[in-house]
C-alpha cells in the first residue's frame, strides 16, 4: 500500500504570502526614503504603532498526537481582531487529567473521549458549553499483520469478533498494541478487541476474551507504532501512525504487511475538545475557544489535519490527504468506550487496578452436586476452579476470605468460614487450594438471607481505607429449609441498618439456575445497592470470576 501524502501546500501559501509581504514593505520603505525624502527640514511625523502582541492566552493540554495541529494553527490564530494566544503542553494516557488539573490549563485535548473516564476529580464543562464533547478529529485503528494471518482473520470474519476468538495462547495469533495507559492507541485498540465480544457474550464474557488475550499480546511501550514483529502478529495501529512509519508495503522489520478493517465495526480514537469548568465561565476564555473550534473547522485546520495524518470528526480525510491503497473504512464506529470498559482494559493490563479485598461465600446445598449446564462438571467443580482463577488474577496486596453455607453448617450460624481474610502471600495462597479443595455439596438447605446478612457485615468490618471492598455469594437455590430464618424483608431492613457509608462494601449475587427467586432477591439488596446477576451455563459461570477480577470489582 502506498504511504499517504501529507500536504504542505498550505504551509507553503503562507510562506510564500508572507515572503511577497516582507518583499513589498522593503520596497515601499526605501522608494519613500529616496523619493519622498524633503528639501527642507519639516516636523517629523508621528511614528506609526508597532502591532501589538496577542494577550488572550488559551492553554490547552493535548496528546502528542495533535500537538502539531495546534502547533501549525498557532500563528494564523495570534493575529486579528479576536486573536487567542495558544500555549500548548503535551500530555497523554491517564496522566493526561491530573495534569490538566496541576496547570490549570483551559482545554484538555486527548486523543480519545473515553479518557474522560479518568478524569477523577477534575472537573470538565457540561455538554456544548464552549464546545465541551465536540469531536475536532478522528483516526480509524486497522489491523495490520501479514498475508497469511490477514487470510486467517478474514476467514473468522474479517471483524473484530473474529479477531477476540482467534488471540489465545497456542493458537499462533498473537497481538500487538500500544501501552494502554499510554495513549489513546492502545486503550481505543484493546477496547475495540473487548467491546466486540461484549456486544455479542456481554460483559462477563468480554473480561474472560481480554484475560484470555493478554499472555498472546505484546505491549509496546512509549510512542512507537505497534506494528508486527513476525508473522501471526497483528498490530493495531491508528492510520496516523501507520501513515508516519509504513513505506511501500513495508514496515520497520522490512516484511510485506497486509491492512484490514473491521467488518463489523470501525474502532477509531475521537479527538474531543474538553474545557475546565472553570474556564468556561471566564466569558474571555469563551470567546477564545469559539475561535480556535472555528479555525479547527476551517481551511487552516483542515490542512493542519492533513499534515498530522488525521480525519475530521465525521471521518472523511481532509482536502490534500491521500489514502490511497489503505482499506475503505465503512462499518459503523464502536461506541465510546464507558467507565466500566476502561476499567476492564486497566484491571486486565495492570495487577495494581485489581487490587481489592474480596470475601467469597459460596452455596453447598446439595443441588451444588447437579452437572453444570454445557459441561461434564458438578456445579461445585465449576465454581471451585472459579475462585481458583479469581486468586490468580487478584495482586498479592489483595486480600481475600472464602466461606461456604448452607443450613446451620456451624450452629447457630448458617456459614463455616474456610479461609479467614488475610493477604494473598504464598502462603495465604497455598491456604486457599486447600479451602477451595473442601467445597463440596452436601445435604443441607440454603440459609441464604442470614448468611448475606452475616457476610455482608464481615466485609464492612473488615474495610480497609482506600481499597476496594467486595463480597461475592454463589448461590444455585433459595432461601430454604433455614428454621429462624430472616424473610426478605427482615433482611432488606437489617442491611440498611448495618450499612456504614464510610466502610462501603460492594455486594454481588451471583445466582445459577431456574429456582433463585431473583426479583425478591433484588428487592431485598436494594438498600446497599446490591447487584444480582443470574446465570445459566458453566461458561457464564467461568466468566463471572474473571469478570469479577478484572474490571467487575469496581462497579
Amino acid at each position: 500500500m502506498g504511504r499517504h501524502s501529507r500536504s504542505r501546500s498550505g504551509r507553503f501559501r503562507r510562506r510564500g504570502w508572507l515572503l511577497a509581504v516582507l518583499v513589498t514593505t522593503v520596497v515601499v520603505v526605501t522608494v519613500g526614503f529616496v523619493v519622498g525624502r524633503p528639501t527642507e527640514p519639516t516636523a517629523r511625523p508621528a511614528a506609526s504603532p508597532s502591532p501589538s502582541p496577542c494577550t488572550t492566552p488559551l492553554h490547552v493540554v493535548t496528546a502528542a498526537s495533535f500537538a502539531p495541529v495546534l502547533t501549525d494553527l498557532a500563528p494564523v490564530l495570534s493575529t486579528g481582531e479576536n486573536c487567542v494566544r495558544l500555549e500548548v503542553t503535551v500530555a497523554d494516557g491517564r496522566a493526561a487529567a491530573s495534569r490538566v488539573a496541576f496547570l490549570g490549563a483551559h482545554v484538555w485535548i486527548p486523543d480519545d473521549t473515553a479518557w474522560v473516564a479518568t478524569a477523577g476529580s477534575l472537573e470538565i464543562a457540561e455538554p456544548d458549553v464552549g464546545g465541551s464533547g465536540t469531536v475536532v478529529a478522528t483516526s480509524p485503528v486497522f489491523m495490520v499483520t501479514d498475508a497469511a494471518t490477514a487470510e486467517t482473520i478474514e476467514a473468522a470474519g474479517g471483524s473484530w469478533l473474529g479477531l477476540a476468538g482467534l488471540v489465545t495462547p497456542g493458537s499462533g495469533v498473537r497481538l500487538a498494541v500500544r501501552d494502554p495507559a499510554g495513549s489513546g492507541d492502545g486503550l481505543v485498540a484493546v477496547g475495540a478487541v473487548g467491546e466486540a465480544v461484549w456486544l455479542d457474550a456481554g460483559m462477563d464474557a468480554s473480561a474472560e476474551a481480554l484475560a484470555t488475550a493478554l499472555p498472546a499480546t505484546r505491549t509496546v511501550p512509549g510512542a512507537a507504532a505497534a506494528l508486527p514483529d513476525g508473522g501471526g502478529e497483528v498490530g493495531l495501529v491508528p492510520e496516523y501512525g501507520l501513515l508516519s512509519v509504513l513505506e511501500a508495503d513495508q514496515g520497520s522489520t522490512g516484511r510485506p504487511l497486509t491492512v484490514l478493517t473491521g467488518a463489523d465495526h470501525t474502532a477509531a480514537l475521537r479527538f474531543t475538545w474538553l474545557p475546565t469548568a472553570v474556564a468556561a465561565r471566564d466569558p474571555l476564555l469563551l470567546r477564545a475557544m469559539d475561535t480556535v473550534l472555528a479555525a479547527l473547522a476551517g481551511t487552516d485546520g483542515q490542512e493542519a489535519l492533513a499534515a498530522a495524518g488525521l480525519r475530521g470528526p465525521r471521518g472523511d480525510p481532509p482536502d490534500g490527504m491521500s489514502i490511497d491503497g489503505l482499506p475503505t473504512v465503512s462499518a459503523a464506529l464502536f461506541d465510546v468506550l464507558g467507565e466500566h470498559q476502561v476499567d476492564h482494559v486497566f484491571a486486565t493490563w495492570y495487577a495494581a487496578d485489581r487490587r481489592s479485598d474480596v470475601l467469597v461465600v459460596v452455596d453447598v446445598s446439595g443441588s451444588m452436586w447437579l452437572v453444570a449446564p454445557g459441561s461434564d462438571e458438578a456445579l461445585i467443580d465449576v465454581v471451585r476452579a472459579g475462585v481458583t482463577r479469581l486468586a490468580e488474577l487478584l495482586p498479592d496486596e489483595s486480600e481475600l476470605a472464602l466461606w461456604e453455607f448452607g443450613s446451620l453448617l456451624d450452629p447457630p450460624r448458617d456459614h463455616r468460614v474456610l479461609l479467614p481474610r488475610a493477604a494473598l502471600t504464598s502462603e495465604h495462597r497455598q491456604a486457599l487450594g486447600a479451602a477451595t479443595g473442601a467445597l463440596a455439596a452436601i445435604d443441607t438447605g440454603t440459609g441464604l438471607y442470614d448468611t448475606v446478612l452475616a457476610a455482608y457485615t464481615s466485609a464492612r468490618d473488615g474495610y480497609r481505607p482506600g481499597t476496594p471492598n467486595h463480597l461475592v455469594l454463589f448461590t444455585d437455590g433459595t432461601n430454604e429449609d433455614d428454621p429462624g430464618s430472616l424473610t426478605a424483608e427482615g433482611l432488606a431492613g437489617a442491611l440498611a441498618e448495618a450499612q456504614d457509608t464510610r466502610r462501603p462494601v460492594l455486594l454481588t449475587v451471583i445466582t445459577f439456575g431456574p429456582e433463585p427467586d431473583t426479583a425478591a432477591l433484588e428487592a431485598a439488596l436494594e438498600p446497599v445497592e446490591g447487584h444480582v446477576q443470574a446465570l445459566t451455563t458453566a461458561d457464564e459461570v467461568r466468566a463471572v470470576f474473571i469478570h469479577q477480577a478484572a474490571g467487575g470489582l469496581h462497579h
